[in-house]
């Protein structure tokens, strides 16, 4: 089935058409699978896997070596997610743009997770988690470029909700499998990389792409290089859009990175409670993740609005926070991850949408994309940090609720400043 949808261009004068060889709904299926598969591997890494197998090479150090690695593949991807995203609007094939890359990422980062394995030094595996940085997020730089390419923009929130609730059950079903294996991390980092290809490589022929060679592209002498790689000026609601979400993700992180510290030192409860704390958080959380993903999304679309989504979930961002400020207590805090869990889903639905919508250029959706993705690698480096500083500093885990509560509110009026979307 082949079908040329014709979208509203997101800025007046600009006429963008959204092609599509499959059916949205075929379409959603194989974006469910991508989304699933690339996150199940690479969440199990991040959350668990990672700081496993530093703990089996530098024991006493672990907890320094596992800082050091996370800055820097936060950095490794960050660079990533901007380079693949202008690769790929560059790219001509018979397989479209975003398909080559797609299929690249995921076989480098299987070959990476699978060096990972055979690590048997610190520095061999840091040269590995990089690599698998570097390499490896040129899919979900490609993936999430096809949202703009293929999809029409009153159909987006329901595709952000499918492919955002295929993220989060897979990055919670892939942190229960990477904890069975702490102790000895080595024979699951295979599995991921097997997982990693079988999930994510039939997107290729659930949803084929149209060819790109048909597609116009800039000279490739320097100009046009350095043209495909430059921040683009003369959009303000890009950079509201950015802003936004850098903000609202920064102040719930803030909070959320230290919950076993504040349950502990905060709140006092011994290690023991605290685990089982933060393990009846995590179900509360999953639970209301899921549901704000599939309702918020569809909801926007239906409505025809993204920023009052948004609007909404930043003060559920607000309200979980205010929570164990008020009342320091352990319930508080599973309250705080329930309420909180529930704007992230909706918020990472609505806005995934409104990324789409603020892109300067049709031609470069796949660059700006990847700047803008950097709006959730960064906070997630800068928030303990911050977090840490603070309470370094003397001044206790109270200002850290009250500084989040103001960044949040910060980025809800980002949001509010941004123009073309309603």
């Amino acid at each position: 089935m082949s079908t040329d949808l014709p979208e509203s261009p997101p800025h007046p004068g600009t006429e963008t058409v959204v092609r599509s060889r499959v059916s949205q709904r075929r379409l959603g299926y194989g974006l469910f699978l991508l989304g699933f598969g690339w996150v199940f591997a690479n969440g199990a890494l991040t959350t668990v896997v990672a700081a496993a197998k530093i703990a089996v090479l530098a024991p006493d150090d672990k907890v320094f070596v596992l800082g050091v690695g996370t800055a820097l593949t936060a950095v490794a991807t960050t660079i990533a997610l901007f380079a693949w995203g202008a690769v790929s609007d560059l790219t001509r094939s018979r397989w479209g743009r975003r398909t080559p890359w797609i299929v690249f990422g995921a076989v480098t980062g299987a070959a990476m997770l699978i060096l990972m394995a055979l690590a048997q030094s610190l520095g061999t595996f840091f040269a590995a988690w990089v690599g698998y940085s570097l390499l490896f997020n040129a899919l979900p730089a490609a993936a999430l470029a096809v949202f703009p390419d293929r999809i029409p923009s009153d159909s987006r929130g329901t595709a952000s909700a499918v492919y955002g609730g295929a993220q989060v059950i897979a990055g919670a079903i892939g942190s229960i499998v990477a904890s069975r294996f702490i102790s000895d991390p080595d024979p699951l980092l295979p599995v991921l990389a097997v997982s990693l290809l079988v999930l994510t490589l039939p997107f290729v022929f659930i949803a084929p792409d149209h060819p790109s060679t048909d597609q116009p592209r800039a000279k490739l002498d320097l100009r046009g290089l350095l043209d495909a790689f430059r921040f683009p000026s003369g959009a303000p609601d890009f950079y509201w859009a950015f802003a936004g979400r850098f903000l609202l993700l920064l102040g719930l992180f803030i909070v959320q990175s230290f919950m076993l510290y504040l349950l502990t030192d905060y709140i006092g409860l011994s290690d023991h409670d605290a685990g089982d704390i933060v393990a009846y958080a995590g179900l509360g959380s999953l639970v209301t993740i899921t549901v704000g993903t599939l309702v918020a999304g569809p909801v926007s679309d239906r409505i025809g609005r993204r920023k009052i989504p948004i609007f909404l979930a930043s003060a559920l961002f607000g309200i979980a926070v205010v929570l164990p400020l008020a009342w320091p207590t352990a319930t508080s805090m599973v309250i705080f991850s329930a309420v909180s869990g529930l704007g992230l889903g909706a918020f990472l639905s609505v806005d995934a949408a409104l990324m789409t919508e603020v892109l300067p250029s049709e031609d470069a959706r796949g660059k700006d994309l990847g700047i803008l993705n950097t709006a959730n690698t960064v906070p997630q480096v800068l928030a303990p940090l911050i977090t840490s500083g603070i309470v370094s500093a003397g001044l206790g885990y109270r200002p850290v609720f009250v500084i989040s509560l103001v960044i949040i509110s910060v980025g809800a009026v980002s949001i509010f400043k941004i123009k073309s979307v309603r």
